[in-house]
């Protein structure tokens, strides 16, 4: 991931996610923002380590991404097989959705449905859980799956940390958590959110 664009977006996340680190620790949204490991490149997977080089953890009240285990090392990713039986070809789950988990049972469990990373062709994608089982069962027929990027670095810059946040909670969430606002409190009247907020107050969504 070399090319002048990919070096421009993966400049961006770095700025971005500097000025949400500064932003969170001035107001006190809620999220988090843990800053990443060192990783070494992977050949296979072409900006990804390059990627997870810049985000470490970051979650707020809908979503928590972080690197996959798999990516970690060449060992790890060598390590990593293919399922036969997986009619989407074992994809990388980059992060999962939190609104369904209890905020008191999330420190338990990694996560709610996938957001995935195609090893193939780099693409992340989501795909609802049902359409997922339903592809094992019957792994000829067509199912619907929406493509949200078509590379990592894009995904983050974009989707997560960028304009198109709030269509990323309709798409998995549906428009109604989208558009929840707060009824209660000194922020009644704003995205119930935490992490759209922040976004807000950095002037990187709306």
């Amino acid at each position: 991931m070399s090319s002048p664009d990919a070096i421009g977006v993966l400049a961006e996340i770095r700025d971005k996610l500097a000025l949400l680190t500064r932003l969170e620790a001035e107001h006190g949204f809620g999220v988090v923002i843990e800053g990443p490991t060192p990783l070494e490149p992977l050949p296979d997977l072409p900006g990804v380590a390059e990627v997870y080089g810049l985000v470490g953890r970051v979650e707020g009240d809908n979503f928590r991404f972080r690197p996959p285990e798999e990516i970690t090392s060449p060992a790890a990713w060598s390590a990593y097989t293919v399922d036969p039986d997986d009619p989407m070809g074992s994809p990388l789950p980059i992060g999962h959705e939190v609104w369904s988990i209890p905020k008191g049972l999330r420190s338990e469990i990694p996560g709610g449905a996938a957001i995935f990373l195609d090893i193939e062709d780099l693409e992340v994608y989501w795909m609802e859980p049902d359409a997922y089982m339903f592809q094992y069962e019957h792994p000829d027929d067509d199912v619907e799956y929406t493509v949200l990027a078509p590379d990592l670095a894009t995904f983050f810059n974009d989707w997560v940390l960028g304009p198109s946040y709030p269509d990323l909670v309709a798409t998995v969430l549906g428009p109604g958590v989208r558009d929840r606002r707060l009824r209660k409190g000194r922020h009644a009247g704003e995205y119930a959110d935490n992490w759209r907020r922040l976004l807000i107050t950095a002037g990187l969504s709306s």
